[in-house]
């Protein structure tokens, strides 16, 4: 959809602007939704479990493995 530019009689605005769709990283939206008060539904609060129970994980096998000698 075009967008029609408003005509002063001397300078036409927005005669060559095309409108773009914004895509948002999820960080930016975070941010964006903290810096606006608004509250995060539970599925962003699962994402967030999942993540810090794969992280947690992870540093659990690495120390198990430094813990039994493997590297000597």
């Amino acid at each position: 959809m075009k967008t029609v530019p408003f005509d002063t009689g001397k300078v036409k605005i927005g005669l060559y602007y095309e409108p773009k769709e914004n895509h948002y990283n999820p960080d930016q939206d975070w941010i964006q939704r903290g810096l606006l008060g608004v509250k995060p539904d539970w599925t962003y609060h699962i994402d967030n479990l999942i993540e810090y129970v794969l992280l947690f994980l992870g540093i659990y096998a690495v120390l198990g493995l430094l813990s039994r000698g493997w590297y000597e």
